[in-house]
């Protein structure tokens, strides 16, 4: 079963992504997770990024649950 951490802004998610097939944990169990799902309002005005992971990130604004499901999927 994959582990995924999710953004604070996507608590809304939860229980979507657990019917999915998915362990969701809290943002703050990131080391713990295989795959990062993010609000998108991580960015800052210049688009630069100042935290860097191994762990596959998806930007989750605009889109369905199944389509992230569908990405995390595609990790595995």
């Amino acid at each position: 079963m994959l582990t995924i951490a999710l953004d604070d802004d996507l608590s809304r998610l939860r229980d979507d992504l657990v019917k999915e097939g998915f362990k969701v944990v809290d943002r703050t169990m990131a080391d713990h997770a295989d795959a990062l799902i993010v609000s998108g309002m991580e960015k800052n005005f210049m688009n630069m990024q100042d935290i860097r992971t191994e762990k596959k990130v998806i930007d989750a604004s605009g889109k369905s649950v199944r389509e992230i499901a569908d990405e995390l999927r595609g990790f595995v």
